[in-house]
């Protein structure tokens, strides 16, 4: 007997999502990016042994919201990311050279969960950045994961946003904050990718013979009688 399974969707792989939260963003876009990223991990199937996310803000710093070993299932993902506060305290600047510096340091070690193999980095952001992100973007690549830049609006630069991506095909823009959940989910149901599993079960039948005797025996008495 022969069964055929087939398996799709992102399997062994590490996502992760770098965001920008500077103040050119506001409170409201903020929202539609966060809700955004939350039904985009929704659709993952996200486990200790299959995929791994994490995620950081950044805007004149950085932060570390979780590494690839706080979460194991999709839900607990995206209730982390919904719960993910905007500061509107003040109107930050833009350093995407150093959150992919930040990045590098803090999210691509065992410590954090990182397992070193097919990795997805998405780098989202709204304007050009105020320092320079090719020392950042370089160390980010030198490491092997596949970065995807997603610029919003038309304040990006889009040659910034080629030097962060790995290829220009790997560059996606978006003409405001309302497209972005589109974008991204439209890029990762792109790199979903199908197992074929073929599994043959052999079966062998033993027949077994029994072959029964019968011994019959008969006994014959002779009786002797004497006249006198």
């Amino acid at each position: 007997t022969t069964t055929t399974t087939t398996t799709c969707g992102l399997n062994m792989v590490d996502v992760a999502f770098i965001v920008d939260v500077s103040g050119s963003v506001g409170s409201s876009n903020f929202g539609l990016m966060r809700a955004a990223l939350a039904d985009a991990v929704r659709s993952l199937n996200v486990g200790l042994d299959t995929v791994r996310i994490a995620l950081m803000t950044y805007h004149a710093q950085q932060f570390l919201q979780f590494d690839f070993n706080d979460f194991v299932t999709s839900e607990d993902v995206a209730s982390a990311i919904e719960a993910i506060v905007y500061d509107d305290s003040q109107r930050y600047g833009t350093a995407t050279g150093a959150a992919l510096e930040f990045f590098v340091d803090n999210f691509l070690t065992t410590g954090a969960g990182w397992r070193g193999g097919d990795t997805i980095v998405y780098v989202l952001t709204d304007g050009m950045s105020q320092d320079s992100v090719d020392v950042g973007a370089a160390r980010l690549k030198g490491t092997g994961v596949q970065v995807v830049a997603v610029g919003i609006t038309g304040a990006v630069d889009e040659g910034e946003l080629n030097v962060i991506a790995s290829t220009p095909s790997d560059v996606i823009l978006v003409a405001d904050f309302n497209q972005v959940e589109t974008a991204v989910q439209d890029d990762v149901d792109s790199r979903d990718t199908c197992t074929t599993t073929t599994t043959t079960t052999s079966t062998t039948t033993t027949t077994t013979t029994t072959t029964t005797s019968t011994t019959t025996s008969t006994t014959t008495t002779t009786t002797t009688t004497t006249t006198t």
